[in-house]
């Protein structure tokens, strides 16, 4: 076959020689066609790289500890962004401990109005905020990470503080005092006497004034160190609560307290007045195990110890007095030493007008032949029932009922009530009584 006009010889072509290196390192092989068409291998010297030249690229990365700097910047920075992310996770626990802290407060002052529930609420919140802030260090990985990290601590330091102001003026405001000293003392004075218990009464709140009577208190309370004994001690404070109202601030203590015969449970109420507290009222519970018999309960209302020696009877004193005025025609005297309440019963008048009728029915008073019944209620209220001699008649039953503002104070008539007796068939006329 003839030659192509278009195949020429490489040097006469124009064409320029390329060397191309080989896919093994350092060996170049020859591609230009050459005279024997067999690849040669380029020498050693001109395989070497070459410099290109080209100026080295600085890449931007976020300041996490991989970009461009001296070789220890990134190890400082790794071992600071660490530290702070144990410091970040120190302190979410120390946030959950102080949650659990504040929810047992909650728990201890639950009692408190306002205070107790409040606190509970802030101790599960701070728990709950513990918990979160355990998962903030995997969000500082990045800038932005970290200034989301920084804000939500300000924004936590912030919230704390204004939460530690309302806690601790709720718990200034809501302070529940010690009532036990004072609890104590007015035991102690209570167990002293009718003097110590009056100094108790005049040393109460207005309010517990207003309610009770001084001698109606001295009373109750003389009663009750008869019936208990002496006052020993407090053994312990069952509860306190104090509450603020309309009238002002009020407390409460509840106790268990130790008298010579039984352990008993109580409360004792306080009243904040001029600038101290005071009794607002009390109540002792008799013990379960304290038995009260039938002939103890006879002698706690009996009049007296011996209702038949006028000398040692002050009920019985006082019922043969009037009847002795009442004979004497003094029946108007009888009538202005009366209690109020036996003079609203019925006029001066009508009272002498009656007391005539009996006299003239049963002749002189004569004496007490015997007493049926003496009892005093409470030391403020007696009832004498006795059998009596007249003129005319030899059993006539007298029944007087007395009153008296304390144990202390004089007698008053209450009410008296004469049985006239139904008169004989050969007598005639007709039976008749009174009842004042």
């Amino acid at each position: 076959m003839p030659d192509d006009p278009d195949d020429k010889p490489p040097e006469g072509s124009g064409s320029v020689e390329v060397q191309v290196s080989s896919s093994t390192p350092g060996l170049e092989v020859n591609s230009s066609p050459s005279i024997s068409g067999i690849p040669q291998a380029v020498p050693a010297a001109e395989s070497e790289p070459v410099a290109s030249g080209g100026v080295p690229k600085a890449v931007a990365q976020e300041a996490s500890g991989q970009g461009t700097g001296p070789v220890g910047a990134p190890r400082r920075q790794k071992r600071v962004t660490a530290a702070a992310s144990m410091g970040i996770e120190k302190l979410g626990g120390v946030v959950e401990t102080i949650g659990e802290g504040v929810t047992k407060l909650g728990d201890l002052t639950n009692k408190v109005p306002l205070v107790g529930a409040s606190v509970g609420k802030l101790g599960e919140g701070l728990t709950k905020a513990g918990e979160s802030i355990h998962a903030l260090p995997r969000v500082a990985q990045t800038r932005r990470g970290r200034l989301l990290v920084r804000s939500v601590i300000v924004g936590f330091l912030l919230v704390f503080a204004w939460i530690a102001v309302i806690v601790g003026w709720q718990l200034r405001t809501s302070d529940t005092p010690d009532f036990r000293p004072a609890a104590e003392k007015i035991l102690v004075q209570l167990s002293n006497g009718p003097e110590a218990i009056g100094d108790v009464y005049e040393k109460s709140s207005p309010r517990f004034q207003e309610m009770v009577r001084k001698e109606r208190f001295v009373d109750d309370m003389t009663d009750m160190a008869v019936t208990l004994g002496k006052f020993r001690e407090i053994t312990a404070i069952n509860d306190t609560l104090v509450t603020t109202g309309p009238t002002g601030r009020v407390g409460r203590v509840g106790l268990t307290a130790a008298y010579e015969k039984g352990v008993c449970q109580g409360t004792i109420s306080f009243h904040y007045d001029k600038g101290g507290w005071k009794m607002l009222g009390i109540g002792i519970d008799l013990p379960p195990e304290l038995k009260i018999t039938q002939a103890q309960r006879e002698q706690r209302v009996a009049a007296c110890k011996d209702p038949d020696d006028r000398k040692k009877c002050d009920v019985r004193d006082a019922a043969e007095t009037i009847l002795e005025e009442l004979r004497d025609g003094k029946a108007g005297q009888v009538w202005d030493q009366a209690s109020d309440v036996f003079k609203k019963q019925e006029s001066r008048a009508t009272f002498e007008s009656i007391q005539q009728e009996h006299r003239e029915a049963l002749g002189a008073y004569k004496r007490i032949l015997t007493v049926t019944e003496a009892k005093v209620i409470e030391g403020t209220s007696a009832t004498f029932d006795v059998l009596a001699e007249f003129e005319k008649s030899s059993a006539v039953r007298c029944v007087l009922g007395f009153t008296r503002d304390s144990k202390a104070a004089k007698w008053q008539l209450r009410s008296v009530k004469v049985v006239v007796p139904m008169p004989r068939a050969d007598e005639g006329g007709s039976a008749t009584g009174s009842a004042t």
